[in-house]
């Protein structure tokens, strides 16, 4: 279950004071497990190292959110907007990310295996040393994707 204070500083306090307490209190890992935050606009936040396993963040919008490192294992984020976010080394195994849009987002070293991304917008993606093992994506999806080193399938 999700830490209260951490979910209503969330709400409540909009990205300037979300991030403010986040550099204020640099050793506090963000608890968010399970929360439901659907269509929340969560844009620009930094969410990196949080918990937000088995979070329901579908229709959120996370555009360019600092998720490095964040734990998303089994988190719904269909049709969330991730365009241009930071998931450098997340953990989104098991997450529904179908018609997700991804477009730019940096995704280098995450951990994608057995996520289902169909339909999701890999655009420009960067999945340098991903873990697509189990994966639900097409090879017409991952062509669109930039990559230098392969995703690891």
């Amino acid at each position: 279950m999700a830490n209260q204070h951490h979910l209503e500083l969330l709400r409540q306090g909009g990205v300037n004071a979300w991030n403010t307490w986040r550099r204020a209190h640099p050793a506090i890992l963000p608890d968010l497990y399970g929360a439901d935050l659907s269509g929340v606009d969560l844009s620009g936040f930094n969410l990196s190292m949080a918990n937000l396993s088995e979070a329901d963040l579908h229709d959120a919008n996370l555009r360019e959110a600092d998720l490095i490192q964040a734990n998303l294992v089994g988190a719904n984020l269909t049709k969330a907007n991730l365009s241009g976010a930071s998931l450098i080394q997340a953990s989104l195994a098991f997450t529904e990310l179908r018609g997700a849009n991804l477009s730019g987002a940096d995704l280098s070293g995450a951990d994608l295996h057995g996520a289902n991304l169909i339909e999701a917008d890999l655009h420009d993606a960067n999945l340098n040393w991903a873990g697509l093992t189990n994966a639900l994506v097409s090879e017409e999806q991952l062509g669109t994707a930039k990559s230098r080193q392969e995703p690891l399938l």
